[in-house]
Formats: C-alpha cells, structure tokens, sequence
C-alpha cells in the first residue's frame, strides 16, 4: 500500500471548498482558450478506442506491475515480517541486507537499492534497503508481491500489454553527483513478436531528505505508442509502495515518524510538510520538498529515455505525463517544470523535435504538489492539465486540523480538478488505482455502454488473505458488479513468473547472507537467549538453503509422477526440519512457503498434488499470524 494510501485510511477531513467537480472544474478555463481545448476524457486513443484518462491510468497500472515485478523478496520486499517491538530484529534485517548489497552488483541482472549495489559506496543507511533488479520485467506476467498482512496481485490490461513490442531500460552508469545527471547506459530487458509500442523504463531515487543520497529503484516509463496516424509519447511515474500498514512500517519499525528513517518511498511521500524553492523545477512559487527531492534523480534517465526514443520514432503528435498517488506528486511536478522550470529549457535543447508545449498533465489522486504561486502560474500555462480523484480521498481533500494535512496541505493542487463520486458498495480505500477506474469506467457506460461492458472485464487489481486464495482468484477487494473475479496468478502461470523473479535464487541467497545472521543475533530477540542455541537455528537455516540448491531428482513435470511425489514428499519433510526450531512460527511458515515456492519454481510440481498434503496446503492458506 502507498505511504499515501495509508494516511487517507487514517484520517477524517473536510473538502476542501476550492475544490470543484468536473463541470465547475471545466467553467474555470480562460474563454480564449475554451474553444482550443479538448478534456482528456474526450480524446480517444485511436489504437484501442479507448479515452485518455482511462488509458492512461491503465498505464499507472503497468508502471506499479513493472515496479513490483523488479522487487528481488516479492514474499516480503519490505521486511514486515520481521518488526518485533522490543528488539532490534528489523534493524538487524536491514544492517545486514545493506551489507548484502554490496555483493549484489557483480551478479548478472541490474539490481538497484542502495548505492552499494553499484559500487558507488555511501549507501544512506538510515534507508531500508529495498533491492530490485530492473531485468525481471515482462509486460505478458503478472506481478505479486505480499507485505506484513496480505498479498497483492496487479497485471495492467491486456488492451496495453499486447502491444508492447520493446522494453528497454536507462539507468545511471556512474553516481550521480549532482542533477540532471547524464551519465546513463542504456540496456535491453524483453523484446515480443507482437506489438507496436516502445518502453524504456527509468531509474530513479526516493529517500532523499536533499542532503543525503536516496535509494535506487525503478520509477516509472516512456512509452512510445502507436497510433492510426502516427506515436503518441506517455511518461508515466509510478506510484509509492511502502508496506503493510502504518503501525508495522513506521511507528512499529521506527519508533517514529518525521525522522527520514525508514522507507524510501515513505519518506518522499511525508516530506511534503513544506514547500521549497528549487528554479530547476519551477521558477514561480515553491514546490513540495519531497518529491523536490525525487525528482531530479530521474530527469538524467527520462532525458536520456526521450533521446533514445526521438532517435527512432517521428515526433509524437501528443505528449501525456501521467501518474497515481506519489506518481501524481512526480508527474504534476515534471509538467510544472516544462512549462516554468529550468529543466524545461534544458529539455528542450535535448530532446529538440518533440513539441514539449503538447505536454498534458493526467493525474490521478494528486499529493499537493507546490504553493498557489506556483499552482496559479501551472494552470495559465497548462490549462489542459487534468486531475482526477474519487471523493472522500484524504489525500487529495486534506485539510490543516488533520494528521494528513499537517503533512501535505501546504500548498495547493493544479490541473483541473475533477472529482468522482465513490462507487456504490465499495468499502476499498478511494485512493486506490482500481477504485479511480471503476468510477470512470461506470461514468462512461453512461454514454458509451459496450465500450465500458468492455473495459470492466479488465480486472487488473487484487488484494487477498493468502497465496492459495490469489490462486483461486478470491479477493478482498471490491469487484465492480460484472466483472470477473480477478484471478490473475494462476497455477500455470506462477511458475513462469516464479522463475522471471528468480525466486529462488534470490530468496536462498537472502537467508544464506542475511536471515541466518539476523537469527543468531542476541538482539534480535526480546529477553535472554543462549548464544548456542542462536547457532543451532542459524545451521537450520543454512542447512535449508542447502537443501533448496541441490539439483532436482528429475525434470518431475506432472507426466513424470514418480519424482513429483518425492520432491512433495521432500517438501512435507521441510515443513517437520522447520516446525518450532527457528524460535518465531509465522517466520517459520513464511520460510516453509517461500521453501514450496522456489520448488514450484524448479520442478512445476501440479498444484493439486501439492494441495492433497494438508501441511502444504494449510501454509499455502496461511495469513502467517503472529
């Protein structure tokens, strides 16, 4: 969930009374331009016969699917499982992954995190370090991830993924000393038979407090797209993920917030307290020093993405920068910065044959992003610019007597803004991407009917209890009336996506270098512990990652059944050489199922005969209650 995200659940606010709905957001264009501009919601992409703002936030959709894909610990890529109040199990976790890192750089792939991992040194250490690996995107698989509390499924719609020809990324090749930064390289992730449009994803950091460097991660793409009449340009900033819960990622981790300590995305997400001057992003106003922060760290790689693309294709005819949540917060500033920025004139010396005057904002649950200074000057400039949120967001309607005020409402939003009323019998956070779409894909059927019939088969999101559950397609979340059940990892793609993880892989190499250190750790536990017994369950541990290594007993594809069974029979035996010896049951069972899935990985084993042992199937089920 987005650091945002879990503030907007947290807080009761007021709406802000500047705030109009869509037909009062509309009245507030300058007449002379009135005529010259058409809504977003009123431009079709002529590819898919779809409108922009639905496009669009399909593509922050993509954005968090790529983003999630390139986490290296899917079962737990923010370290929730190991908050333990009273004990420093989670600092131990982190100070050893940090060390970790600097191993990971010499290993085939493009890992990002902390600087370690490139080699730069001066890793921030008070940053928890989030690794990812940028060459384990595939636009085809869905992505999962699970946090302190529940799994997450998200694949964007195949109306998107199917075109995709190319996926490209940039990334820095040398630490950046100051921004924009140049010093990019340029790698190939996936290429398709199929397909028209071009993606270059692009690097970035998050963390940064302006004096100490941020933590390296992917943050978004440029997509060239193919239109009847020639390219459309999208850039596209992903949003924040950050965790299970505020009480487990902050207070229960931290001990408190403010302290730039922490989660990266957490951090540029609440830094939003104040308003900064920074001219490289807009010489009117201020800007929100959070994403300030950001996002100069990415504007070497979009340049550097743009560049490559302009190399290729003929100038697009329109130009969207889009983004959700924190995304919004980058892309609202990205925009303000091509029309009253420095970097604006530095982009267009760079990236000369693409009219930047096109540029259209697109956001979606918009953080304030700068003063009304700077948002009054943004909207003269950029009156297409377009925001779209779902009423009762938090986020977007905070007011000063709030917990998320006192963090965000500094400032003032810019675009139109457009509000849409919640949906009807859904109880999910407003925030979320999924519920934004279903209320403009229910506002469409009102005039387009078999287009939005069409579009909410498109089931991208789903929150669910268990692994098991997300493979049977049963979710927490809300389904719009019509819609399918949002079964989007199933038995037979989860070991394809299971090996684009290298799950495995990097699961084993984590326990090996980082948990078994942790666990024979004295502080990592509340009260006195015999240092012996601290080695035995690191041995368990080593001796695991061991077993997990060795080579199948055969290919022990479903037709071979005689290996299945013994390498079932092997996992069962797991569960007993794990059960009470690592001393904490839920990192028990998180282990176990991490241990079913690297075998899933290998061998493919069917799902049903993994189910007809109740062992595996109860941890399968399993929420890992403490």
């Amino acid at each position: 969930m987005s650091a945002l995200g879990l503030f907007a659940l947290l807080s009761t606010t007021e709406t802000r009374a500047a705030e109009p709905n869509q037909s009062q957001a509309q009245s507030q264009i300058q007449p002379q331009n009135q005529a010259q501009i058409q809504t977003i919601a009123n431009q079709i992409d002529s590819q898919n016969g779809v409108p922009q703002n639905i496009f669009n936030l399909d593509l922050c959709t993509l954005a968090y699917q790529f983003y999630h894909q390139s986490l290296c610990l899917p079962l737990d890529p923010w370290y929730d499982m190991m908050s333990r109040v009273g004990s420093d199990r989670r600092d131990n976790i982190c100070r050893f992954t940090h060390e970790y890192a600097a191993a990971l750089g010499s290993r085939p792939g493009f890992y990002g995190g902390p600087n370690a991992i490139r080699g730069w040194g001066e890793s921030n250490l008070n940053l928890d370090p989030i690794l990812t690996n940028y060459k384990t995107l595939d636009a085809a698989l869905p992505a999962f991830t699970r946090d302190g509390e529940r799994y997450l499924a998200v694949a964007a719609p195949d109306y998107i993924t199917s075109n995709i020809k190319t996926i490209e990324g940039i990334r820095y090749r040398s630490k950046p000393t100051s921004y924009p930064h140049n010093d990019t390289e340029k790698f190939t992730i996936k290429d398709y038979s199929e397909g028209k449009d071009h993606l270059v994803v692009f690097e970035g950091g998050t963390g940064s407090d302006g004096s100490k460097d941020p933590s390296w991660s992917l943050m978004g793409f440029v997509m060239m797209h193919k239109t009847a009449t020639g390219y459309d340009a999208h850039i596209v900033f992903r949003g924040s993920r950050s965790g299970a819960s505020l009480s487990k990622t902050v207070w229960r981790a931290q001990n408190i917030i403010g302290d730039h300590k922490g989660n990266p995305d957490w951090i540029t997400d609440l830094r939003s307290n104040s308003q900064i001057e920074k001219p490289l992003l807009s010489k009117v106003g201020k800007v929100t020093a959070g994403f300030a922060d950001s996002l100069p760290t990415m504007l070497g790689t979009i340049t550097a993405a743009c560049k490559h693309l302009e190399a290729n294709y003929p100038p697009p005819e329109n130009i969207y920068v889009t983004g959700h949540s924190l995304g919004a917060g980058l892309a609202s500033q990205f925009t303000g910065a091509l029309a009253q920025g420095d970097f604006g004139q530095q982009l267009r010396q760079e990236v000369k044959t693409w009219d930047w005057n096109k540029a259209a904002l697109v956001a979606y649950a918009q953080p304030i992003p700068g003063s009304p200074q700077f948002a009054e000057n943004f909207d003269k400039l950029m009156p297409n610019a377009e925001h779209y949120w779902v009423e009762g967001d938090s986020v977007v309607e905070a007011t000063s007597n709030s917990l998320v005020g006192l963090l965000i409402d500094k400032g003032e939003h810019c675009g139109k803004q457009i509000k849409l009323t919640p949906v009807a019998d859904c109880q999910d956070n407003v925030h979320e991407v999924f519920v934004i779409r279903d209320a403009l894909v229910r506002d469409l059927g009102q005039k387009q009917t078999a287009l939005a019939t069409r579009l909410i088969q498109d089931n991208s999101w789903g929150y669910y209890q268990s692994l098991l559950k997300m493979l049977e397609g049963k979710a927490e979340n809300f389904v719009y009336t019509g819609a399918p059940a949002p079964q989007l990892v199933t038995a037979e793609n989860l070991p394809k996506m299971l090996q684009n993880y290298a799950f495995g892989q990097e699961f084993a190499a984590w326990l090996a270098n980082v948990y078994a250190r942790m666990i024979a750790e004295k502080s990592s536990y509340i009260g006195p512990k015999f240092q012996s017994t601290l080695d035995e369950r690191k041995q368990v541990v080593l001796d695991l990652v061991k077993r997990m290594r060795q080579p199948l007993i055969g290919e022990s594809t479903p037709a071979q059944t005689q290996e299945a069974a013994q390498e079932v029979n092997n996992l069962v035996n797991e569960a007993t050489l794990l059960d009470g010896n690592l001393g904490l049951t839920n990192e028990e069972q998180w282990i176990y199922c991490g241990t079913i899935l690297s075998k899933i990985e290998k061998a493919n084993l069917p799902l049903p005969q993994l189910l007809a042992e109740p062992v595996i199937k109860s941890n399968l089920d399993s929420k890992f209650d403490e």
